[in-house]
């Protein structure tokens, strides 16, 4: 299969550790033991990898079709056994050493500190997310067994989910405190038995139920656009069936290894032992279940089954029994994560009553995130696949092409490569979007600002005041404004911190702060996020804003438009305004966008206040249970988190704005920022403070709508949020302009041409037009994975940028209140996103696509 990897680890050679590295390796769940045999590799990643997912593969097949689904099936069995094959190789690759973890590859790879930032992220989402997946899963499963066993005719009483999920968690918060995989061997056997008996149960009832009459392969979904999300989903689900590569070398890891007889000789064996169980477990349930019910069959095929009951039940424990094991094995890696950075990093001691502590309190958090989200399989279908495809799929083929293959990129070569092109250098930075100009004055960069930060969310400020309360809401928008208003300011400052160099864009700052590569993954994902999301959001705002201009000018006898004919009149406006090269040439677009903000959130705030308290006013919050008013509180930080996100595009301003060591730019930033915040106060304080007073907790998410007439003033209103939104697309839409251009013309070595920034920016607007159409609960989804971005970006990477750079003295005051800025921050990161699920929910349920 290519090059062989060296392997010339000898567990028995002279050990350099000192005695206290010894005592904690041998302390630490992977490298405690070394003494499993080939066969443990074979139910290890047997019950890793055969989940009770595979009992959802028929319906995957119903959604890919025959054709499709076998070839995906068949491809992604190859694909996986190849790069679990380049793992187990390169687990012992450096001779005398082993890459015991997944990171540990990934370190060497990429570099000490890129390598953990690309891989435990991942690694993390997908080996806890599995975990609280199977604890719904295990609990689901009881309950069904005692709802086939115990029926309420005969009496027996209707239990939640809850208390089975709680029941399933009891089993874990005793088997969590085996060290080791070697002492969880028998469980994993048990695990792997089971994973072989239910799909055989699958597949062999639904051989001896037959093929249904009237059935059908043909696609459910009535419109093309159906099929093609339908047919992602099914992806989805194959990639999620072929997740076991992330504790592939924590398995590996338990085989004794020598020159003469390294570990992978046994670990390969006990892989291709797993892989022919995982054939006959995934072959035979997906295509025989689709071939017997079509395109009728269940998302779990023993639904599609129904009867014998005895069978179902049996089938039932079979799972509840594998996915006890499946829980371990995904369990392990984490807990030593875990307990390697509390004795490692921390400096706390390897005890018994550490580790008790530890791995109780992760099986209670997987258990509390299973019971508050029993629907939490499909969430992590979702932001999941970011991690399950790349650690399975393609990962270790990069890290094996950064490895093995000779470097292209290596240091004399960029040298050469620069020199010969400086001239050619300097035209293209003159014609990218972000440094072709710098001939901006303060003031554009008080309308810039102004049209980035104060963006149509601030008319929801209101109702996000109804959620937090007059106290909480208050000090909340307060703070928030001092805290970006200080990271703005860090920000302005780095801009030409380094004599003769200007950060033109926000990567080029974190690349300078955390190192080339690391401070490229640290920063573009985050602004990407960002900045596309915002633009997808702002399509729909727009849209919205004209149907609702259309509904209210036009009201008898009128033809009903659908919100995506409405969205595609605002993205034609795009088609032409994206052209513009650079941020000064939209500086118009941009003023008016700004003018248009603090039009609309003056009539947001006037016209309330000329409408007066409302009879009956409550200030209490709506929800009816303590839960309900903590998610609805998290969910309000995410919307003004979200009104302040404006800090994505501050870096990119300022490049446009001239600058010399007499005059730097900061000065005139500067300028501009404290104009465009004295702005933004007008604009939100007002508005949610009046709006609230106002209406209370009856306000509704969009202030406007509270209003209702006079029906001129909110259409003039409308008009102007379509204005503004108009100008902010672009202002955020140009950074990754510049993002997209940088990358062909720089590294793909494209010319750059008129022809190729006309197709790359209409692609882009039609990118964000059509997720924009398909998903017009985009904004709600964004709040819930762009949490994870916004709060970063405007209320804590500045400050963590600063730390690293000056350095500030301990227990100083620039010190202190870059540590307050942070863990604020980190809460907001970390709060903002779990409200925003119910938002989620609430706007998805039931929404059918291009109806």
């Amino acid at each position: 299969m290519g090059t062989q990897a060296p392997s010339n680890y000898d567990d028995s050679k002279i050990d350099t550790r000192t005695e206290e590295e010894k005592a904690i390796d041998a302390w630490l769940p992977i490298t405690s033991s070394r003494n499993a045999k080939w066969w443990y590799s074979a139910f290890h990643n047997v019950t890793a990898m055969v989940g009770a997912g595979v009992l959802s593969l028929p319906y995957a097949m119903s959604e890919l079709g025959w054709g499709p689904g076998v070839t995906v099936m068949v491809v992604s069995w190859i694909i996986t056994l190849y790069t679990l094959w380049q793992m187990v190789e390169m687990h012992e690759m450096v001779p005398g050493k082993r890459f015991d973890r997944y990171h540990e590859l990934g370190q060497h790879a990429f570099g000490e500190k890129l390598g953990l930032w690309i891989v435990v992220p991942q690694q993390l989402i997908v080996e806890v997310g599995v975990d609280i997946v199977y604890m719904v899963t295990g609990g689901k499963s009881l309950q069904k067994v005692h709802q086939l066993v115990c029926k309420p005719e005969e009496g027996c009483a209707n239990i939640k989910l809850s208390y089975f999920i709680m029941i399933f968690a009891s089993v874990h918060f005793v088997l969590s405190h085996l060290p080791n995989f070697n002492s969880i061997s028998g469980v994993s056997l048990a695990a792997a038995v089971m994973s072989l008996s239910y799909s055989t149960i699958a597949w062999g009832a639904s051989v001896k139920k037959g093929v249904q009459p009237n059935v059908d392969y043909g696609y459910k979904a009535h419109s093309t656009a159906g099929t093609v999300f339908d047919f992602l989903s099914g992806l989805g689900e194959v990639a999620f069936a072929y997740a076991g590569h992330n504790v592939v070398l924590e398995i590996q890891a338990t085989i004794p290894s020598t020159p003469d007889k390294p570990s992978k000789v046994p670990m390969w064996r006990g892989v291709i032992v797993a892989y022919i169980v995982v054939a006959l477990c995934y072959f035979p349930v997906a295509f025989i279940g689709y071939w017997m019910f079509g395109n009728a069959v269940e998302d779990n095929i023993l639904i599609s089954l129904n009867k014998p009951t005895w069978l179902i039940v049996m089938a039932n424990m079979f799972v509840v029994v594998h996915v006890i094991g499946s829980y371990q094995i995904y369990a392990m890696p984490v807990f030593d994560m875990i307990e390697t950075v509390l004795v490692k990093k921390l400096r706390f001691k390897p005890t018994w009553y550490l580790r008790f502590v530890t791995r109780n309190i992760y099986v209670a958090f997987t258990m509390f995130v299973g019971i508050t989200f029993p629907f939490f399989g499909g969430l992590l279908g979702f932001f999941g696949g970011f991690a399950f495809a790349p650690t399975t799929y393609f990962l270790p083929c990069i890290m094996w092409l950064a490895i093995y293959k000779p470097r292209r990129w290596s240091l004399s070569w960029i040298a050469n490569w620069a020199d010969e092109r400086s001239a050619e250098q300097r035209k293209i930075d003159e014609w990218l979007p972000v440094t072709s100009s710098r001939n901006a004055k303060w003031w554009y960069s008080t309308f810039h600002n102004v049209t980035a930060m104060v963006g149509a969310g601030v008319l929801s400020l209101p109702y996000a005041m109804s959620q937090l309360g007059w106290g909480p809401g208050v000090t909340v928008l307060v703070i928030s404004w001092i805290i970006t208003l200080y990271t703005l300011w860090q920000m302005v400052e780095m801009h030409e911190m380094v004599p003769g160099k200007r950060f033109d864009r926000y990567h080029e700052l974190g690349q300078h702060a955390f190192g080339e590569k690391l401070g490229l993954w640290i920063v573009v994902p985050q602004q990407v996020i960002v900045e596309v999301g915002v633009d997808i959001v702002y399509m729909v705002t727009g849209g919205r804003s004209l149907m609702k201009i259309h509904d209210l000018v036009c009201k008898n006898d009128c033809f009903k438009i659908k919100l995506k004919y409405f969205i595609m009149i605002f993205a034609s406006v795009h088609f032409v305004l994206a052209h513009f090269p650079n941020l000064d040439s939209i500086s118009a677009v941009s003023l008016a966008a700004a003018v248009m903000s603090l039009s609309y959130s003056t009539i947001g705030w006037a016209a309330s206040a000329k409408k007066g308290v409302q009879p009956d006013v409550d200030y209490s919050f709506t929800a009816k249970t303590n839960l309900g008013v903590v998610f609805n509180f998290f969910s309000a930080l995410g919307d003004v988190a979200f009104a302040y996100a404006g800090h994505n595009v501050v870096l990119e301003i300022q490049a446009t704005i001239p600058s010399t060591p007499e005059k730097p730019s900061k000065g005139p930033m500067w300028k501009g920022v404290v104009v465009a915040y004295i702005v933004v106060a007008v604009c939100y304080f007002p508005v949610a403070l009046v709006g609230y007073w106002v209406f209370g907790n009856s306000v509704e998410d969009n202030v406007l709508i509270s209003l209702e007439k006079p029906t001129w003033l909110i259409v003039m209103a409308n008009l102007f949020v379509v204005i503004h939104v108009i100008g902010s697309y672009q202002i955020y839409a140009m950074p990754v302009f510049d993002m997209i251009e940088t990358l062909l013309v720089k590294k793909l070595r494209f010319k750059p041409t008129w022809y190729l920034r006309f197709i790359t920016r209409n692609i882009y607007v039609a990118f964000t037009m059509f997720v924009g159409i398909a998903i017009p609960f985009f904004g709600g989804l964004l709040g819930f994975f762009g949490g994870f971005a916004f709060a970063p970006t405007t209320y804590f990477l500045p400050c963590i940028m600063w730390h690293a750079i000056y350095k500030p003295k301990r227990f100083s005051l620039s010190w202190m209140v870059n540590w307050i800025c942070i863990i604020l921050g980190l809460l907001l990161m970390i709060l903002a996103p779990i409200g925003a699920l119910r938002s989620i929910i609430l706007k998805a349920k039931g929404y059918k696509f291009f109806d």
